[in-house]
């Protein structure tokens, strides 16, 4: 069930877990004020009741440079500070080669699919 739409991406809760859509193709210095401005928002929404178990799917990124993983550090980061979990998944090889880049394939929990991810928590 979809809970929330922002201009970059759509909210679904499932079960007890948060699924963030992404709408943009690209996580990256054209869109870094608008994404941002929504993530903040969202980790403010979703961690106001304690911690929370969130999937983020990046399917639809097919852009993305050093503010976009840096957008995706602090979404992980913001979470985890609130005791939650993040998973990312369906990644496109642009944005695995990037977290890759960035060091972060050890910090970040990365799964191939939706339903992989869905059943880790």
């Amino acid at each position: 069930m979809t809970i929330a739409t922002a201009h970059c991406f759509y909210v679904e809760r499932v079960r007890d877990v948060t699924v963030v859509c992404f709408t943009v193709n690209g996580l990256d210095e054209d869109n870094y004020e608008a994404v941002s401005e929504e993530l903040l928002e969202f980790v403010t929404l979703v961690t106001a009741n304690g911690p929370a178990q969130v999937v983020v799917e990046l399917s639809p990124i097919r852009r993305i440079d050093e503010l976009g993983v840096a957008m995706l550090h602090a979404l992980h980061d913001s979470i985890a500070e609130a005791g939650g979990t993040t998973i990312f998944c369906r990644l496109s090889p642009v944005v695995s080669s990037a977290i890759r880049e960035a060091g972060l394939l050890s910090t970040f929990d990365i799964r191939n699919t939706r339903g992989d991810a869905m059943w880790s928590f």
